[in-house]
């Protein structure tokens, strides 16, 4: 299991060490609950709150780690997963944007491989040539809309098989049901969010159990637990 959780934890420990002044928090009431809050924060002298708290949609079977607890995060399992990640580009449908990180336009041709015996595991791509497309994809510019808008959030980029992939921020489907590992938001809070995120302020979210606020307010000062 170390082998194969270690260059996970390390690239989620690794986004801490580096200053950033952007930080969204996830909080979940339990490991196993669908439904958390999520709150955004601006580093000044400590972390200072920005707008108001709102409510999100996690997967299905709740919360999983990174590396050394259970449940672990793994492809399918339906968890989003818990721990320090960036926030590293946004998507949408729309070409142009005024979006601050980098932006995927989801076109027809754009998606995201969850296949775990794929090369392209974990990464979002064009793909033209409809024959190479792997067993297993997420398309990009979904029928449902919930790609819309949407961030994504950078858990496993060392790509390690089965440990999931093609994790965002992304709409909420209408029936607000849970995910299947992404966190999801009403669209004015979404667009809110997106709007807000900088890339020069190397936005991170953590998400996490109540229960497990009070260690990581110790190093990130100002950041609440309620």
């Amino acid at each position: 299991m170390l082998k194969i959780t270690l260059p996970l934890l390390l690239s989620s420990v690794l986004s801490t060490l580096f200053a950033f002044e952007q930080f969204v928090v996830v909080l979940s009431p339990e490991l196993n609950a669908t439904s958390a809050s999520l709150q955004r924060y601006e580093k000044q002298r400590q972390w200072v709150k920005i707008g108001d708290k709102v409510p999100v949609t996690l997967g299905r079977s709740g919360l999983g780690y990174v590396a050394f607890k259970q449940p672990l995060k793994n492809e399918g399992d339906g968890r989003s997963p818990a721990g320090v990640f960036p926030i590293t580009s946004t998507f949408g449908y729309d070409q142009n944007t005024t979006f601050k990180l980098p932006h995927w336009h989801a076109d027809e041709n754009l998606y995201c491989v969850d296949d775990v015996n794929d090369s392209r595991y974990n990464k979002i791509l064009r793909i033209y040539d409809k024959s190479s497309l792997p067993s297993s994809y997420e398309v990009m510019r979904r029928p449902d809309g919930v790609y819309r808008y949407g961030a994504v959030i950078g858990y496993n980029p060392s790509a390690q098989r089965g440990r999931g992939s093609c994790i965002f921020i992304h709409l909420n489907q209408s029936d607000k049901r849970p995910t299947s590992g992404c966190t999801a938001m009403d669209e004015i809070p979404l667009r809110t969010l997106l709007e807000w995120l900088d890339g020069a302020k190397k936005p991170q979210i953590l998400q996490i159990v109540k229960s497990e606020c009070g260690k990581y307010q110790k190093e990130f000062e100002g950041i609440e637990c309620e």
